[in-house]
């Protein structure tokens, strides 16, 4: 294990939190999502995870969605319950952006209660984002988007944070079983332009304020190439619904020219990539997050050092101290 993570500190994308040659101290957040997938995560997160987070006192804490498992249905108290836990990891200073297991799978018929998936996303916007305003210093420049709140951004260290609710599912055009379908697909196309719009003003901000470093976090994995044709209207399943945000991410961020990066969960690996951007974009990382069945549960820290430009973000979980494979 020494050996390893001595070799992985030696890699290019500069992994270790140590700090180096002016001793500049960097901004720590703790990411964490897809958990709590079962009682025994739910115990760490309500357990060692708070612990560390009231402990370490990071800037603030981001859900990036996912906080119940598939087969688990999603009734108003379970609902309730998640948002009491996650937000209890730092009151006051937890973000959140929603998963596809907590609204767009709750139709599912392996459910015990399968339940309409636009009547839980319209709970979990009420219960997350109306009945508890983020309530932040005026410092944070902090704005959600109008009739998306889910969608925020915020400012810490010169940094501009973004969240944007890309799910799984197909960014739910697939299997809507209780509801209208061509309701929800106008829905789903409504929240795409919402994403592309959100995601072009948080560019435009971070060059009008002259922000050090941008980052992006979403619930989905969007960066495979899947070679299927971007979505167009209606009910299409054999397009690719990321493949016009993977476009429009590397565009923006190679204008951007300054560090950017981009935080997700939704599938397994634990990683750093950074050919994500290609020639267009080499100042844009990405990390696919701890969390997805992942043992033990933890969750993700991530330094940002964006005066640093050659390695301007590092990573590692906040309870084992385990660095995330180089390569994705």
């Amino acid at each position: 294990m020494v050996m390893h993570l001595r070799r992985m500190g030696l890699l290019a994308l500069g992994l270790s939190l140590a700090a180096t040659g002016a001793q500049t101290e960097s901004l720590r957040v703790v990411v964490l999502g897809d958990m709590p997938y079962s009682s025994t995560e739910e115990r760490a997160l309500a357990g060692p995870i708070r612990q560390t987070i009231v402990t370490t006192r990071p800037a603030f804490v981001v859900h990036i969605g996912d906080f119940k498992n598939g087969q688990t249905s999603c009734t108003d108290g379970l609902l309730t319950e998640r948002r009491d836990q996650i937000y209890g990891l730092l009151p006051g200073r937890v973000f959140y952006t929603p998963g596809d297991n907590e609204w767009a799978d709750c139709d599912r018929s392996v459910l015990d209660n399968p339940m309409s998936e636009l009547s839980r996303f319209a709970y979990l916007r009420r219960i997350f984002f109306d009945e508890r305003p983020m309530d932040l210093p005026a410092a944070w420049a902090y704005q959600r988007q109008d009739l998306f709140p889910e969608n925020a951004r915020w400012r810490q260290n010169n940094v501009l944070f973004v969240t944007l609710h890309w799910i799984g599912t197909g960014n739910g055009r697939k299997q809507v079983l209780r509801d209208d379908g061509d309701l929800a697909m106008a829905l789903v196309e409504a929240r795409e332009q919402a994403n592309r719009v959100w995601l072009d003003a948080a560019f435009q901000s971070a060059k009008w304020t002259r922000a050090g470093a941008l980052v992006v976090l979403t619930q989905a994995d969007s960066t495979a190439e899947t070679g299927k044709p971007h979505c167009a209207k209606g009910h299409d399943e054999g397009c690719d619904p990321f493949a016009a945000f993977r476009t429009q991410l590397v565009a923006r961020a190679g204008e951007f020219g300054r560090p950017v990066l981009l935080v997700h969960g939704d599938t397994a690996p634990y990683c750093w990539d950074k050919r994500f951007g290609g020639e267009t974009a080499p100042n844009l990382w990405r990390l696919n997050a701890w969390g997805d069945f992942r043992t033990p549960p933890d969750a993700t820290e991530i330094a940002i050092d964006a005066a640093n430009g050659a390695e301007p973000f590092a990573a590692i979980t906040l309870l084992g101290r385990r660095l995330p494979d180089v390569r994705c």
